[in-house]
């Protein structure tokens, strides 16, 4: 399963995230347009029948704004997080101007280790599970 690419930056350690943004800060002319900011994001969702949207609730979220080398970019992710958005904002910029291969690098990296984590913890759920059939032969 390929994970996208703001899944690998939500989802990643924060430590080599930000020491990435700190190398890519040496290189690019990065401006902060908005400082990364907490604030309530509405969360929209589809009833399953009727097919309608609907707004479920709210959630904590932080959003930065940057502008890398003159190209926009935007973060937005959960919790009270301003380094990892302020980081996923650059990153965004760079994806969207030129591309780097220093990133492009990061996130195929990261992604693999993501999927290796998440394989982990399947197949430790996995082990959970109750085989009934076996339990009737006893």
């Amino acid at each position: 399963m390929q994970c996208d690419n703001d899944y690998v930056l939500c989802e990643c350690e924060l430590e080599p995230l930000a020491r990435l943004v700190h190398r890519l800060e040496q290189d690019h002319a990065i401006t902060i347009v908005k400082e990364p900011a907490v604030c309530l994001t509405m969360i929209r969702t589809q009833d399953s029948l009727e097919k309608q949207e609907f707004y479920l609730g709210e959630a904590l979220t932080t959003e930065c704004e940057v502008a890398v080398n003159g190209t926009p970019g935007y973060g937005l992710c959960l919790g009270e997080e301003p380094v990892r958005c302020y980081s996923i904002a650059v990153v965004d910029a760079l994806l969207h101007g030129n591309g780097s291969p220093v990133v492009s690098s990061f996130l195929n990296h990261h992604r693999s280790l993501i999927a290796e984590r998440e394989e982990r913890e399947f197949n430790l759920t996995l082990r959970t599970q109750v085989d009934f059939k076996l339990m009737e032969e006893e």
